[in-house]
Formats: structure tokens, sequence, C-alpha cells
């Protein structure tokens, strides 16, 4: 190859990533000016993003559920703790898992975090029980705008909120997610029964992938916080949804990936 050559075949090879980049700009700008416009911040205005002084909303059936009885409207899962988990001597590793997991899900700002007082007016802006489907565009947004400044404030008390949009209801939010990552062990308690859920059921729902990439993220950042908890509740449960196989082989691989990195 002369020199020539050479020198068209790096002038063609600049010309082609000049081009990839102002692309990507470009398609970058459109993207950016498709973002809808967020309304005011919710201290500009009463009753944050909801009606001045609204303490209900409608569900999907139309009903009203006033602010303060959301928790009831939480599809209620509980931890299927071993058969014989009382009768293991408390220094047994098992039975230390399982105090501590009850030791953290009683002490929920013991890893940062403070009460606001905006969070239980958030909380009821919200839709209860968490909406599967979105009646339109516009209806996700606005659920989407209140999920997101309470993901800002991580609030430990925004967990079981958090959780129940993020794994019941059919929208997602990145913020919301790593909150609750933030937010770290006090989350746990919250997304161990959804695994426990799917083991039952033999079904894996949306919920159980959002549980497994939050409790990897969590118990590789705190796994000494956890004290035996991924090992011995965590991992057990990732194994078992992979060997009993009823899970789609794209979310094998999501909980393939989980169980390498607690692993690591």
């Amino acid at each position: 190859m002369n020199g020539k050559t050479l020198i068209s075949a790096i002038c063609l090879l600049l010309a082609f990533c000049l081009a990839l980049y102002f692309y990507a700009d470009w398609q970058q700008q459109r993207f950016d000016a498709a973002l809808p416009v967020p309304p005011p911040a919710a201290d500009e205005q009463p009753g944050g993003h909801g009606k001045p002084g609204d303490d209900a909303h409608d569900n999907d059936t139309g009903d009203l559920i006033p602010s303060d009885d959301w928790q009831q409207h939480i599809e209620p899962r509980e931890l299927v703790r071993p058969e014989n988990l009382g009768e293991l001597d408390p220094d047994d590793p098992i039975a230390k898992a399982w105090a501590k997991l009850d030791e953290i899900a009683e002490n929920r700002f013991a890893w940062g975090g403070t009460a606001h007082p905006q969070t239980d007016e958030l909380i009821a802006q919200l839709e209860w029980p968490p909406p599967r489907g979105m009646r339109s565009e516009a209806h996700a947004m606005d659920l989407s705008f209140v999920l997101t400044d309470l993901a800002k404030l991580r609030d430990p008390n925004a967990i079981e909120a958090l959780v129940a949009y993020q794994c019941d209801s059919g929208m997602s939010s990145g913020l919301a997610t790593q909150t609750l990552i933030a937010l770290g062990p006090p989350v746990v308690p919250h997304l161990v029964p959804y695994l426990d859920e799917a083991l039952k059921e033999k079904k894996g729902s949306k919920g159980v992938l959002k549980a497994a990439r939050i409790l990897s993220a969590i118990g590789t950042q705190h796994r000494a916080d956890l004290d035996g908890i991924v090992e011995h509740i965590i991992l057990p449960r990732f194994e078992q949804l992979l060997a009993e196989g009823f899970i789609s082989s794209y979310k094998q691989g999501r909980v393939k990936e989980a169980i390498v990195a607690l692993k690591q």
C-alpha cells in the first residue's frame, strides 16, 4: 500500500467516524426534544402533583382510595421461612441469617435516609393498587412524575411503595431502582417474598426480574451488613428458580447474572 492510498484510507475512516458522531448527536437532540416538560415541583403548588388539598384519588375502578389506606391495596406477600427454623440452634448459620433479616426489617433507618414530610403526600398521589396497565400516555406520565419525586426523597418509609410500583405495576422507574439500591439492606425483606411467590406459583412475573436485579446490587454492596442472608436466603432462591426451569430463558439469563455477581 503506497502513501497516497494510506492517507486516503485514513481520511475516509475519519470522515466515517465524524458522520457517526454527528448522527448520534442529532438523534440525542431529537430524543431530548421529545421529552415531556415536568410540572412544577411539589413545593411550588398546593397539593403537589394533584389538585390543591387532594387527599384521595381514583383507581382503575373509579373508587376513591383515602391517602392513609394505600397499604391495604398492596398485594400481601410473606417470607417463606424454613419449616424447621424454630428447631435450629440460634448459632446455626441459617437461623442467624433469618434473625438478621428480621433485625434489618425492624431498623430501616440504620443504613441512612431520613423521614421526609412530603413522603405520605406523594404516596397518596400514586394510584393504588399499582396499575398493571396504563390508560393513556398522560396517565403514565402523571404517575411517573410522582414516582420520580418520591424516589428523590430517599426516605426509607417509601420502601414499600417504591417496591410495589417497581415489581407490581405496568411501569418502571430507573431512579426508583437506584433509590432502592441506595437504601440498601432494609429493602431486602420486601423483595425476597417476590422470589417466594414465584417459586410457590411456578410463574416468573416481572417482579422476579426486578427483585433479582435489586437484590443482586444490594447483596454485592452490603455483603457484610447482610451477614449470611445472601448465602442462606437469597442465593438458594435464585438457584431454585433456575433448577425448576419455569421462568423464561431471558429471565434465567438475568438470574444467572445475579448469581455470578453475588458469588464473586
